[in-house]
């Protein structure tokens, strides 16, 4: 029965029985102008700078050094630093099933939280999980909303309260994400800051014994790994935090790219996004008696009370990006195929020496913000060109103008590090692959080429001389 506002349709109705959109006329029109591929943002808020060339990839990839090919597609230089690249493997098992997941009769997208495949899916990602990173049982492991960011909160509303009112809480500061979650911090309590730069760069962390942390402090909180320098901590010396006091780790740039000991930390959470599938979660695992209304405090929003998660059916107390989660238990279980954790560790320094033995033997080329080894990242290779300034300040934006605007390259410019010029930066998680790093690697070595001066760049550049910025 049809009239001017009503359509009542048969459950055996065709598809051809529903009506065209009255609206057909505009909604074409906004397919045209925002469905397909556009050079200008339009948006009032853009960012300054978005990543990116102006041309579509179909036209980008008939240029080299714009791609790799890979189970006979183009992929696009992805180096982005979140949301990052997936393996391609994972993302054709997760095209195939969407429609149709699990031979459930539906699709992940539109599965009600208490249906038994969106729970299947649910313990399927937590086992392997628990599997690939060896989680013990003493550990809870969760995917809350929110990401890592909202974990900046829960962590103190979850630990500085209760018996632990008072308390302080340590953050040990290595740049850039570990200032974001002691901010973050100190909007519920006391934050004691261990191992400040008063220069705020971060390019290496005093030896542990020179740490000076409050010994009575509810937790110590660090960041595994800052992705704006290119710094990481693979080795943490668990001796040098008092006996008794959790560790709590934002691991989102490095967790599995290196055994660990879970049974070490109180808390250890990542960001999906990068390590791990797409973002809308955050990875985080939980030692079970820190998760206790003894050491919450009294207003804690839900989204961030660990107690309510924990004592929900199932662990399911509102419904999570369960798209994320489909996608992570997928790939945890590709990694675990390809070896696990200790297959990633390999994958990690072949990629990184890559690009670190070209910078090395650059001759003063190209140079690092972080130069100790115990530091350097694996998963972000950050650098200069030259000292960054004056005539080198021209030679970096000659380099991100090349790879982003002409080769398309996705996310190569960072942030800059006390210096005039920005930051070049390759992110090489744990799914990038090492036949793009190399395209990286070759066009940095062709730029070097072509903009080499001898009188300025042959020679190792001496600490001492080097800016106050990377000195």
């Amino acid at each position: 029965v049809t009239d001017r506002t009503t359509t009542v349709v048969s459950p055996t109705a065709p598809l051809a029985m529903f009506p065209r959109p009255r609206n057909a006329a505009r909604a074409a029109a906004h397919v045209a102008r925002y469905g397909r591929w556009q050079s200008t943002l339009h948006a009032a808020n853009a960012p300054s700078h978005v990543a990116g060339s102006d041309l579509p990839f179909a036209a980008l990839k008939e240029k080299a050094m714009t791609h790799t090919t890979h189970l006979g597609r183009h992929r696009a230089i992805n180096l982005a630093a979140g949301a990052a690249a997936l393996p391609l493997e994972v993302l054709e098992r997760a095209a195939s099933s969407f429609v149709e997941t699990d031979h459930s009769g539906m699709s992940v997208a539109e599965m009600g939280y208490r249906t038994k495949p969106f729970h299947r899916i649910m313990e399927r990602a937590e086992n392997s999980l628990r599997d690939f990173l060896r989680i013990p049982d003493s550990h809870e492991v969760h995917f809350f909303n929110g990401g890592a960011t909202l974990q900046f909160a829960a962590i103190p509303l979850n630990l500085l309260g209760g018996v632990n009112e008072g308390k302080r809480a340590n953050y040990l500061m290595s740049g850039h994400w570990s200032e974001k979650a002691r901010n973050e911090a100190q909007l519920f309590g006391e934050v004691k800051e261990v191992a400040v730069d008063p220069k705020g760069l971060y390019f290496e962390i005093p030896d542990s014994k020179t740490w000076d942390m409050d010994p009575n402090g509810a937790y110590f909180h660090y960041t595994s790994a800052d992705t704006r320098q290119g710094l990481e901590i693979r080795d943490f010396d668990f001796a040098a935090i008092p006996a008794g006091m959790p560790v709590c780790c934002d691991a989102s740039a490095n967790l599995g790219s290196a055994p660990i000991d879970v049974s070490k930390y109180g808390v250890l959470y990542a960001a999906s996004h990068k390590n791990f599938s797409t973002a809308g979660v955050c990875y985080s695992i939980i030692r079970r008696d820190l998760i206790s209304k003894d050491t919450q405090m009294k207003a804690i929003p839900t989204m961030c009370n660990w107690s309510t998660f924990q004592n929900a059916p199932n662990k399911i107390y509102n419904v999570p990006v369960l798209m994320s989660v489909w996608i992570g238990a997928m790939n945890t279980e590709w990694m675990i195929e390809r070896g696990g954790v200790e297959a990633f560790q390999d994958l990690a320094i072949t990629r990184s020496r890559l690009l670190y033995d070209l910078i090395d033997n650059s001759d003063g080329f190209y140079n690092t913000f972080v130069n100790d080894e115990a530091f350097r990242s694996r998963m972000q290779v950050v650098f200069t060109i030259g000292t960054g300034s004056g005539r080198d300040h021209d030679l970096v934006e000659k380099f991100l103008e090349k790879a982003n605007d002409e080769l398309g390259w996705l996310d190569i410019r960072s942030h800059p590090l006390g210096l005039p010029s920005d930051a070049i930066r390759v992110t090489m998680y744990n799914h990038q692959t090492l036949e793009t790093i190399k395209v990286v690697r070759d066009f940095m070595h062709e730029f070097q080429k072509e903009h080499f001066d001898r009188d300025m760049y042959s020679f190792e550049m001496p600490k001492d001389n080097r800016p106050a910025a990377m000195a």
